[in-house]
């Protein structure tokens, strides 16, 4: 079973603008939201085990760069970033960023999925959604207003 939430946000700016703002996140960019909820959720994670915060290379994504507390899975160059969670939970969660061309501008869809483990994995996941829901709507908010304006 997977657990997912998806969100699209229409962007008035080029694709290759909202690329790089996609091919940015993490590191020095920060996550475009709740900076600090995101490095206090890195410290706890450090604390039960997980890797916590460990930065990310200072030049294009590559499949296996670390990304913070998240791993590149798959890229396609200009076109979609999928991070898989390495932090310490009863699951594995994804994140993929996705940018289309979109009438004058581009679209930026985001989809948070979770394969849950065990029973504490769809405990843990309907435990966070509130949460997930306000950060990472939030984070999309802040990406398109990046694009919107570099």
């Amino acid at each position: 079973m997977t657990l997912g939430e998806r969100r699209r946000r229409e962007v008035r700016a080029p694709v290759d603008r909202v690329w790089s703002v996609v091919e940015g996140v993490g590191g020095p960019a920060g996550w475009y939201a709740f900076t600090r909820l995101w490095s206090v959720r890195a410290a706890l994670d450090r604390v039960v085990g997980g890797p916590g915060m460990r930065g990310r290379p200072n030049r294009p994504l590559r499949v296996g760069d670390v990304v913070d507390f998240w791993v590149v899975e798959a890229i396609v160059p200009g076109r979609s970033l999928t991070l898989r969670a390495e932090m310490r939970m009863p699951g594995t969660a994804r994140m993929t960023l996705t940018v289309t061309p979109a009438g004058a501008g581009a679209a930026l869809e985001q989809v948070i999925t979770f394969e849950p483990r065990g029973v504490a994995g769809p405990a843990y996941w309907y435990g966070q959604l509130p949460a997930h829901r306000v950060v990472f709507a939030a984070m999309l908010r802040g990406m398109v207003r990046a694009a919107e304006r570099r």
